[in-house]
């Protein structure tokens, strides 16, 4: 089950990739580094996301990718903390298509008790929420 839930969160992305093809072939020129995806999620889900990336062993070829998707969600939660914000409230991260797939990546591989299945399920689902094709044509429509 779970791997068919990862098989369509990376058929969203391929979704968007192509969707990204195509607005290049009509004269745009987004790229994974600038087509960027906006989950929503709680602050909460925010901080449960960095100690959930500090449990994945990585390669030293990952590293500058680790760091990148790790930095996009500290960043995320400093602004909200300085902001006063609970961690029940809702925030919108912002990632580019490359930070998003490191991220997928990476989150597949960490190591989650069971109690936790049910937040670690609710940051992809936001994340694939964020890919679907109807959003992005959404945003690159707010760019024209």
């Amino acid at each position: 089950m779970r791997l068919i839930h990862s098989l369509v969160g990376i058929a969203v992305i391929t979704a968007t990739v192509a969707i990204t093809a195509i607005a290049q072939q009509q004269g745009e020129q987004p790229s994974p580094q600038n087509t960027i995806l906006k989950p929503k999620m709680t602050l909460g889900d925010v901080l449960f996301t960095i100690n959930v990336l500090n449990t994945v062993e990585i390669k030293g070829s990952e590293v500058e990718a680790f760091l990148d998707v790790k930095n996009v969600f500290v960043q995320a939660a400093q602004k909200a903390q300085k902001e006063k914000k609970s961690e029940s409230d809702e925030l919108t991260i912002e990632m580019n298509m490359l930070t998003a797939n490191n991220f997928l990546m990476l989150f597949q591989r960490a190591s989650i008790p069971g109690s936790a299945a049910e937040r670690f399920q609710a940051v992809k689902q936001a994340l694939y929420a964020s890919a679907s094709p109807q959003q992005t044509q959404q945003q690159m429509q707010q760019k024209r």
